[in-house]
């Protein structure tokens, strides 16, 4: 299986690879990558950072959605720490599917996971999204709500369809959920 460690840096070296698949549309592009199969977000907007992943094996199984976040040139810091609580927009309004991410620390990646029992959840409301994704960490030490990546949900629903395609399942319905 992928390392989630590599993951970013696969996606973007195996565009040119022969043996995955690619697909992409708007801001979004899909990959296959052996047996799994990703949808993950091109470019985050203006003044932030990161990457949004979806993951998915054969028939939809072991479905993850994580946040990536790309260190700025010269940032050598956490971006924040393990006492942070994830805070999701959707819209301009707060979801309460960020209660159900939890930040991770591996050296120098960060990142935040979606409790896998909630990605399908986290599949509709970026379906029907209709201008961005906002990933903000609510940081204890500050009290202070810090945006790190913003995303636009445009070609959202194409690259999920090729995703879905390619790994044989249907997004509306995930194994186990």
């Amino acid at each position: 299986m992928l390392s989630k460690l590599a993951l970013p840096s696969v996606l973007v070296s195996c565009a040119t690879c022969v043996a995955a698949g690619q697909f992409s549309s708007g801001n979004w592009s899909a990959a296959k990558i052996g047996n799994t199969c990703y949808v993950y977000t091109q470019r985050a907007q203006s003044h932030t950072s990161g990457t949004l992943i979806f993951g998915f094996t054969k028939g939809g199984y072991n479905a993850t959605f994580q946040y990536e976040y790309t260190p700025w040139h010269g940032e050598t810091e956490a971006p924040w720490s393990e006492s942070d609580a994830v805070v999701l927009e959707v819209d301009g309004a707060e979801i309460w599917l960020g209660e159900e991410m939890f930040p991770r620390f591996w050296t120098g990646n960060y990142s935040a996971e979606l409790t896998t029992g909630f990605v399908s959840e986290m599949l509709m409301t970026v379906s029907t999204t209709q201008s961005n994704i906002a990933v903000a960490f609510d940081q204890s030490a500050t009290g202070e709500i810090v945006l790190f990546g913003n995303f636009s949900p445009i070609g959202f629903r194409e690259s999920l369809a090729r995703a879905a395609q390619w790994c044989e399942f249907e997004p509306t319905a995930l194994p186990g959920s």
